[in-house]
C-alpha cells in the first residue's frame, strides 16, 4: 500500500503509522487524514494487527493544518463567494470513526502537536509523549476555534479551567505538565518512544479482543455519566457478553491449567 504524506508498516502486532511530511513539520491536510484512515482500515482487517500506532517523521509530530493548504484555500475561497470549507470535520467523522474501531489506538507523541496536530489524537485510547514534545491548542492564534469534539473531549482530560487556559492563552505545553494535567499517560526518552509505544500494543496483542472493545465502549460513554445506574446497566449487558464468550472460557481454563491464557487462537468474538 503505497501513501504520500505517511508511511505505513508493521512492528510485529502493532500497525505503525508515521505522519511523513517532515519538511511541513507534518503539517495536517485532508489527503493526510484520508490516508491515514486507508492504513488504520488495512490494520483493521489484517488479524495479525492487534493494536495501532501513529506518531510523526522528523522534530514535529503535526504542525497542525497546512496554513496554505487548508487555512489560505477556505479563506480564498470564502472570497469568492464560495460556502464550501477545506473542514476537519467534515465527511470523515474522525472522532466516531477513532472511538468506535475495534482495535486499541495509541498517539506516539515526538515532538509539537499544535491545533489540529493535538485534537486528532484526543479520541485517541492511549497518548504518550516524548520529553521533548509540546501540545498547543492554537486556535486563538488564528482567529479560529478548537475542532474534532475537542471543546468536550480536552476538558473531559484536563479539567474545564485548566482547558480554558490552554485554549484561551494559546501557549505551549510541555510533556511533563501534559502528563502531569492528564494529558498523555507516560514520558519517555525520544529515543524510546517507538519502542514504548511498540511495547504497549504488542501487551494488548496478549489480551482478549473482546474484553478491551467492551472495556474501551464502558469508559468511553461511563465518562461524565453521572447515572449510575444507566452505567451499571451497560456494564451488565457487557458482562453477558463477555461471559459467554469463548474468551472468558480460555482464561478459565488457562487459569486451571497454570498456563497463559491463548486469545489468538480462534476469531475474536465480537460485541453485540
Amino acid at each position: 500500500m503505497e501513501f504520500e504524506q505517511i508511511l505505513f508498516e508493521k512492528r510485529g502486532r502493532v500497525g505503525l503509522i508515521t505522519l511523513n511530511r517532515p519538511e511541513k513539520l507534518n503539517a495536517w491536510t485532508p489527503k493526510m487524514m484520508a490516508e491515514m484512515r486507508q492504513a488504520i482500515d488495512a490494520s483493521i482487517a489484517d488479524r495479525d494487527v492487534a493494536a495501532i500506532a501513529v506518531t510523526g517523521a522528523g522534530r514535529a509530530f503535526c504542525a497542525g493544518a497546512d496554513v496554505s493548504a487548508v487555512f489560505k484555500a477556505n479563506a480564498d475561497a470564502q472570497d469568492a463567494g464560495s460556502t464550501e470549507h477545506n473542514d476537519p470535520q467534515g465527511g470523515l467523522n474522525w472522532v466516531t470513526y477513532i472511538q468506535n474501531l475495534p482495535k486499541p489506538t495509541i498517539a506516539a507523541i515526538n515532538g509539537t502537536a499544535v491545533g489540529i496536530g493535538i485534537t486528532q489524537i484526543l479520541p485517541f485510547d492511549i497518548r504518550i509523549a516524548s520529553s521533548e514534545a509540546k501540545v498547543g491548542m492554537f486556535f486563538v492564534r488564528m482567529g479560529l476555534v478548537p475542532e474534532l469534539a475537542s471543546s468536550a473531549l480536552l476538558p473531559q482530560m484536563i479539567g474545564s479551567s485548566r482547558a480554558l487556559e490552554w485554549c484561551l492563552s494559546g501557549r505551549l505545553v510541555g510533556a511533563e505538565e501534559a502528563r502531569d494535567a492528564g494529558l498523555v499517560s507516560e514520558v519517555v526518552a525520544p529515543d524510546q518512544l517507538i519502542d514504548r509505544a511498540v511495547a504497549l500494543g504488542e501487551q494488548f496483542a496478549g489480551q482478549s479482543a473482546l474484553s478491551m472493545t467492551l472495556i474501551r465502549k464502558l469508559i468511553l460513554e461511563g465518562t461524565n455519566d453521572s447515572d449510575y445506574e444507566a452505567v451499571g446497566r451497560r456494564e451488565g449487558k457487557a458482562l453477558e457478553q463477555a461471559y459467554s464468550s469463548w474468551e472468558h472460557r480460555e482464561a478459565i481454563a488457562a487459569f486451571m491449567e497454570k498456563r497463559a491464557a491463548d486469545f489468538t487462537k480462534q476469531e475474536p468474538t465480537l460485541p453485540r
